[in-house]
């Protein structure tokens, strides 16, 4: 899967679906337009001497009174309709979209759905975190907050948000009680793919197009209720009665007319979501390597009575969100936000026999161990000697750095943006288990994520850690400074590879700081990685992506402010300088690499000194390259990886130099050594 495409697709369909819905928006000016000189032409005061001038103007001959027609063109009329129906189309479209503008977690929650506590004891949901995990390390992005529908007994998911930064997963409890591992694992890879590719922004989008046209119809909806509760309209004259008529039909016109445009709009949703599932379906099995999972799920969702269904119609407006269909669709399937469990299962396994899952009488959903429910794959160290090492790090021995290079080929990094591919999702699951136990616990809680995050940042010997250590104290407070001193032994024997990792799995926790707290954790991680009085790389990465993926999740969306290479020439110029001089190859000949990608900036930049494009002078440079068009950011990571690659290898170094490049650019990475 190219990330770069899929996210140029998603921008594609969205303006058909936007051309769509205006026409949609088009076809209710005209039915409103109707409507109004229907009603116009009967309560519109009209002089006979008023229709024989205009008749004689128009025809130079007078008509009876008898033969005079309706006069269905009005300027005035149609402006004042494309005014209103404009006015409350746009202005419920807006209200929706900042209604779910605040990320995956606001929808989440506007439906019922609860977080799933980090530390939570529940051997199902512990295996929901753990396979959520997995799929955010193997393919880069930041682990998404994970919701629960308690109450929903049918089994369902969806993934929400507007960037991989804000994304949240919502999986209902029927789901988790169930589903296999292998089968829960399918269904998260195909809301994986919705999140990588774009279809999260696009759903949003769509829910507040249908929503405002369903506007319309609530409006008249609302004028037929308050006449039905009693409500009454002052009118005078000799047409006593005709107002509450009046309104009446004005009522009963907007809800036709508005329910009417919903249809449509109904049906637009429904073909855009039905499209969509297939490629997500097929991207849950490459990711996977396990048809077996998603399709045991599609069998269990048709074999159930309850299949898929959701209870609480709260979601109803979430429908083309869901891994299944969640509500049942009128209109003999036309609105249908999802193909058929049939077509879905034989798209990936064309010999399938046509059964569906037969659930037994009594379901037992405690019978795996929790070994099943917990980290796969293969180990770097087995637990036990993993546990021995952390007891045996008395010492406080730094874990070393060593410049450990792999084979690296640029447009085999490239490639893997937003991919999940099976030697990612297994390197995942390797690096995962290699990270003791007392860290993992450490990112799943508030508090203790925090301190995770100074403790990644010590360095030096082990006075200069103690005097850092004391540095957290003075600024986070003496609780802090223990907690920190703590997990000093643990990463001790943390393998550097797995750092970035495990920033990734403290993001969770670390999202749900308030603005105070999350002001004060800033100003201390700040002080730790300045207080030597340099940054080095590494310092560098960390801080950038941290900071990056916090803000997206606080204020996810934003938009594009520069769509032109020239605009942007300096950033790109220090980006790829600062890589240049961490090559051990000749820095010109590194950036001459890396700039030949760029034809259209390569005779008109150089090499920068090294004060010129210094970590203070690219982190200015990455903000500015972070709001560029897609078409922008995907060939200066072409460039970045060429610069890298000059010498043939990467370093763990330039490997994480690299990420916080790709993830300041909201370009989900995995970890930079599977790209051999």
């Amino acid at each position: 899967m190219d990330f770069f495409e899929a996210q140029a697709r998603a921008r594609r369909r969205t303006q058909r679906l936007v051309w769509l819905f205006i026409l949609a928006v088009i076809g209710t000016i005209g039915a409103s337009y109707v409507a109004v000189m229907l009603i116009y032409g009967q309560v519109q005061p009209r002089s006979r001497q008023w229709q024989r001038d205009y008749w004689d103007y128009q025809h130079t001959a007078r008509w009876p009174e008898s033969q005079a027609p309706t006069l269905w063109w009005d300027p005035r009329v149609f402006t004042g309709v494309v005014a209103g129906t404009l006015a409350v189309v746009g202005i419920a479209s807006l209200y929706k979209w900042n209604q779910m503008r605040q990320g995956g977690a606001a929808i989440a929650e506007l439906v019922g759905a609860t977080p799933v506590d980090a530390t939570t004891k529940d051997f199902k949901e512990r295996q929901l975190l753990n396979v959520v995990e997995e799929m955010a390390i193997a393919s880069g992005i930041p682990v998404p907050a994970v919701y629960l529908l308690k109450d929903e007994p049918g089994l369902n998911a969806f993934a929400a948000g507007l960037t991989t930064s804000d994304a949240a997963v919502v999986v209902t409890r029927g789901s988790l009680d169930r589903l296999t591992r292998d089968e829960l694992q399918g269904v998260i890879g195909h809301e994986f793919s919705h999140i990588l590719n774009g279809d999260m922004r696009l759903n949003v989008r769509i829910m507040a197009l249908v929503f405002g046209i369903l506007v319309i119809g609530l409006i008249g909806r609302g004028i037929l209720y308050s006449l039905g509760r009693g409500g009454r309209v002052r009118v005078g004259g000799d047409r006593k009665g005709g107002g509450i008529v009046l309104v009446l039909a004005a009522g009963v016109a907007l809800m036709i007319i508005g329910y009417i445009g919903y249809f449509f709009g109904r049906l637009i949703q429904a073909a855009v979501s039905r499209q969509r599932e297939f490629l997500a379906d097929a991207s849950s099995v490459q990711f996977t390597r396990n048809p077996a999972g998603i399709t045991g799920a599609l069998r269990k969702i048709g074999g159930y009575a309850i299949g898929g269904d959701i209870a609480d119609h709260r979601s109803a407006q979430l429908s083309h969100f869901f891994f299944a269909q969640a509500f049942r669709s009128g209109f003999t399937g036309l609105w249908a936000t999802h193909p058929r469990l049939e077509e879905r299962i034989r798209a990936i396994d064309p010999a399938w026999d046509g059964k569906l899952y037969e659930p037994a009488e009594v379901v037992d959903v405690a019978h795996e161990s929790f070994a099943t429910a917990g980290f796969g794959g293969g180990q770097r160290y087995p637990a036990d000697e993993t546990a021995r090492r952390v007891l045996a790090a008395e010492a406080d021995v730094p874990p070393s750095r060593p410049v450990v290079p792999v084979a690296f080929k640029p447009a085999h990094i490239v490639a893997d943006v937003g991919a999940i591919t099976e030697a990612h999702f297994r390197h995942a699951l390797t690096l995962l288990n290699s990270v003791p136990t007392r860290l993992r616990e450490a990112a799943r809680d508030t508090s203790s994520a925090q301190l995770l995050v100074y403790g990644l940042l010590l360095s030096g010997t082990r006075e200069e850690r103690d005097r850092q250590q004391a540095l957290v104290t003075q600024l986070a407070g003496a609780e802090a400074g223990a907690g920190l001193g703590e997990l000093r032994s643990s990463l001790s024997v943390l393998d550097p590879v797995a750092r970035l990792p495990l920033l990734q799995l403290a993001l969770p926790a670390l999202r749900t700081l308030r603005d105070d707290k999350l002001d004060r954790f800033f100003t201390t991680l700040d002080e730790l990685v300045h207080a030597d009085g340099r940054v080095t790389p590494f310092e560098f990465a960390m801080q950038k992506m941290l900071l990056r993926q916090l803000n997206l999740a606080r204020q996810p969306s934003q938009a594009i402010q520069f769509d032109s290479f020239d605009a942007v020439r300096q950033d790109i110029a220090v980006t790829l300088s600062a890589l240049a001089h961490l090559s051990p190859k000749d820095s010109a000949a590194a950036f001459g690499d890396g700039i030949a990608q760029i034809p259209v900036l390569a005779r008109e930049l150089a090499l920068l000194a090294p004060e010129a494009s210094g970590l203070e002078q690219l982190d200015a440079a990455l903000d500015r390259l972070a709001v560029c068009s897609l078409v922008i950011k995907q060939r200066v990571l072409v460039a970045a990886a060429h610069v890298i690659a000059s010498d043939g290898q990467v370093s763990v170094e330039e490997g994480e130099l690299f990420r916080a490049l790709a993830a300041t650019l909201d370009c989900p990475m995995p970890s930079v050594g599977m790209a051999a």
